[in-house]
Formats: C-alpha cells, sequence, structure tokens
C-alpha cells in the first residue's frame, strides 16, 4: 500500500521523485494514499490529474491525507471530482464556495474537441472578468491554450484523458495554466520522422523549434514554437516535462540545461503569464501584421450584442463589490471588440442591489472611461432596471461624474 508524501513547495521534479520512491509511478491497482504538507503548485496539479486518472484506469484506488487547507484547495481545483474521491470533509466550514473558486478552472479531463474548446472558453472566460486589460491579453492566450490542448488530441496516443487546469493570481498578477498527458511523450512522437532525436532533452529543443511536426499532413509544428514564443515575449514562465527531464524558460530567460527526474509517461507544460504584459500575436511570426482574432471574444461580443449581459445571471448576488467588479470588468474587456454595437447591460431579475454593488458597476464603468461618459453615448445600453434600482444608480453616478442620471427607459 504505496503512501506518496509530496513534499512542501515541490517542483515538478521533486513530486515525481516522491511518487517514484513510493513505487507507484506506473500503478497497478493497489491503494495509494496521497499526502499533502500544502497546496501543490498548478504543474504538480495537473501531473497528479492525469497521473490519477491512469491509476484509476489501472483500478488504483487513491485516498487523500494531509492539511485540511491543501485538501480543501484540491477539492477546490476539482481533484476529488476528477477522480472520483469522496470529498475531504462534511463539516460546511472546510468545503469550497462557488464565490472561492472565482478565477480557477478545475481539474478538466481532454478527450474530445468540446472538451479541449470548453476548457479553452473557460480559461478566457476567467482572464475576461478578472483581468484590467482582458481585451489585449486573451488573443495570445486563447491561441496558446487551443494549440496545447490540440497536441493532446492529436500527438499524445494517450489511453486516458489528459488533463487541464487554471488559476488567476491577483496579487502576484499571474495566469497559471497547468496540462498534461500520460502518452508516447515527445520523443516517441518525433523520433520516428526524426531519427537522430534519441533523448528526451533533444526531444524537446526540436519540439520548441518552429515547424517541426511528426507528421505534416496533420499540423504545421508550430503550437509549442509558438506557445513558448508568447510566453518569452510576456516575460513569463514555461516549464515542459517529458521523460526524465525538465525544460524551464524563467522571466523569459532558459535556464541552462534540464533538471532531471525518474522517467514518466507523456508529456506536460506549465504556462505562468505576467497578466500586465499581454502580447500582440501581431508583433509575432504567429500572425503577422494581420493578428489573430478572438474566437472567444467574437462570440462574447456577439452575444453581448444581440441578449445583452444579464446582471442576475452573471452575478452571484448584488450586495457588494466583488461580483460587480468581475462584471465590470468583463464589460471593459468587451467594449473594444463591440464594433460600434451598443453591449446591453440587463438588470431584468435584479429586484434590489447595494449601492456599493451599483457604485462598482456602474460609477466606475462610467469614471474609468478616458471620456468619462460611457455608460451615456450609447456604449452600454442598460435596460430592464426597476425604478428602485434607477434611482439609487442615479445616485451613485452622481457622486462619481456629477449631476448626470442614467438613460435607462424607465421615468
Amino acid at each position: 500500500m504505496p503512501v506518496i508524501s509530496i513534499p512542501i513547495r515541490s517542483a515538478i521534479h521533486q513530486a515525481v521523485a516522491a511518487i517514484d520512491a513510493a513505487g507507484a509511478l506506473h500503478p497497478n491497482g493497489d491503494t495509494v494514499f496521497l499526502t499533502f504538507a500544502d497546496i501543490p503548485a498548478i504543474d504538480v496539479l495537473a501531473y497528479l490529474g492525469a497521473w490519477g486518472l491512469m491509476a484509476r484506469s489501472a483500478g488504483t484506488t487513491i485516498k487523500l491525507r494531509g492539511e485540511a487547507k491543501a485538501l480543501m484547495v484540491l477539492q477546490q481545483h476539482g481533484f476529488h471530482q476528477l477522480l472520483d474521491i469522496p470529498p475531504s470533509s462534511s463539516n460546511p466550514a472546510l468545503q469550497p464556495s462557488k464565490a472561492s473558486a472565482i478565477g480557477v478552472l478545475p481539474l478538466s479531463p481532454i478527450a474530445t474537441e468540446e472538451q479541449q474548446f470548453q476548457a479553452v472558453d473557460a480559461i478566457c472566460a476567467i482572464a475576461l472578468a478578472a483581468i484590467d486589460n482582458a481585451a489585449a491579453f486573451i488573443p495570445a492566450l486563447e491561441w496558446l491554450a487551443n494549440e496545447i490542448l490540440g497536441n493532446i488530441l492529436t500527438h499524445a496516443a494517450s489511453e486516458t484523458p489528459g488533463v487541464v487546469c487554471a488559476q488567476y493570481r491577483p496579487k502576484q498578477q499571474r495566469f497559471d495554466i497547468g496540462i498534461c498527458d500520460m502518452g508516447r511523450g515527445l520523443l516517441g512522437s518525433l523520433q520516428p520522422t526524426f531519427p537522430e532525436v534519441r533523448s528526451y532533452g533533444l526531444a524537446i529543443d526540436k519540439a520548441i523549434e518552429r515547424g517541426v511536426t511528426r507528421d505534416p499532413a496533420i499540423g504545421q509544428g508550430n503550437g509549442m514554437a509558438g506557445s513558448y514564443e508568447i510566453v518569452r515575449l510576456n516575460g513569463g514562465t514555461y516549464q515542459i516535462w517529458t521523460g526524465d527531464v525538465v525544460y524551464e524558460l524563467n522571466k523569459g530567460k532558459r535556464r541552462p540545461g534540464f533538471q532531471a527526474m525518474p522517467p514518466v509517461l507523456g508529456t506536460g507544460v506549465m504556462f505562468s503569464l505576467d497578466t500586465s504584459k499581454p502580447v500582440d500575436l501581431a508583433s509575432t511570426w504567429i500572425a503577422g501584421k494581420l493578428g489573430v482574432l478572438s474566437v472567444f471574444l467574437d462570440n462574447q461580443t456577439e452575444a453581448a450584442t444581440e441578449i445583452g449581459l444579464n446582471v442576475a445571471t452573471e452575478c452571484l448576488h448584488t450586495g457588494g463589490r466583488q461580483p460587480a467588479k468581475l462584471l465590470r470588468r468583463k464589460i471593459q474587456g468587451l467594449l473594444p471588440a463591440m464594433d460600434g454595437e451598443p453591449l446591453i447591460l440587463d438588470f431584468a431579475g435584479v429586484r434590489s442591489a447595494a449601492s456599493s454593488f451599483l457604485d462598482e458597476l456602474l460609477g466606475r464603468l462610467a469614471a474609468e472611461d478616458p471620456r468619462g461618459q460611457r455608460i451615456f453615448d450609447g456604449a452600454v445600453r442598460i435596460q430592464g432596471m426597476n425604478p428602485t434600482v434607477q434611482a439609487m444608480a442615479n445616485v451613485v453616478v452622481a457622486q462619481r461624474l456629477g449631476q448626470r442620471k442614467l438613460d435607462t427607459g424607465v421615468s
């Protein structure tokens, strides 16, 4: 009965070494105890998710031990649900709430194109609600996530699904994504086409070259190279692990050599992007001067034009600033892509709202626009607001901008 203790603040190679030391890198149906002293980083979380799916397919039972906070965060990140593990606590005080999961994409299996696109949309939705400059940040983020998740379906040849997880860390201004599969790995994928590639390190070096693919008939070989370019320009962190090595680009610069580790199946990547430094794809070889349109933003703006954003649906509640802040950032992210069409903000279903909610949403939306008139000049069209909420909204807007009133069609 292997007992695996994941070290405190462990990097991916240390977590893999701990699993190997317990004899559990290739599970055979035993019961395995995973023990956590602290919250795992996103790369370790992605690896454990993919490894766990492989273990479950082999008949292994996974049980969890460790610090209550670490287990709660694991639950919040979807670890229990992914691997069908009972909740770590029946105490409601230790259960993650919906509010605590804001900014998190729980571990999600990737075995179909539909799952890929759903995961990419969820990643972009986090950015849209959480990042002030989301319209500039999302296109490169969306391209990167689509390409690397697509590699799982196209190249991994894994018997079990790959996984993806993501988290926005506002204090650090970082957006982290972890992706991992238990397939044939980069060496197994590339060596038949490139027989000179005889080590995992050489396979990584080859994979991040532009135009390198195992089969030109099914891909151009730009996914790994393009994601590398995005992270380099962003000054972020990019990890790749496959076989017995880990590669790292840190703060836009490559660390010399490779970190050794016990050999693992598949391939994993981790991106940590600086959200204050969006990468314009038009400035890269990925898109050239024409740039790349964001499918996610295009779909979002089309919906915002046709049916609008319903406040009651978008916000967990209307009693404070936090849900209003998320919706305001979403609106600010969509407005640059609206192409002159008004964004409909629908208050239907909102019977009451706190002044702090209305100030965070409408007052700051107006005040933070360079012209100071965003909600009055037609860029945003407010509808469905009842007279009580409208009167309160007029008060908070007046405090921000002076004696202006919202044009909501309500007298």
